[in-house]
């Protein structure tokens, strides 16, 4: 006699379970559920340009140098 091979109902109903989120997600069901957007506001004087990085770098290291 042969033996049926015997599927685990858990994993069955995973999988069912997981292409339906899936389904729902890509129809637009779940629209933006899984998604993040990041907003964010940068002003202007927020922004350091590579001169005035380099400067301040510069300022710094002057600073601990230590006289001869």
């Amino acid at each position: 006699m042969e033996t049926s091979r015997h599927i685990s109902f858990t994993i069955l109903a995973f999988t069912v379970l997981a292409a339906g989120t899936l389904l729902l997600e890509h129809t637009g069901f779940f629209a933006g559920a899984f998604r993040t957007e990041i907003l964010a506001r940068v002003d202007v004087g927020d922004v350091v340009s590579v001169g005035e990085a380099v400067t301040a770098q510069n300022t710094s290291a002057s600073d601990k140098a230590s006289p001869r």
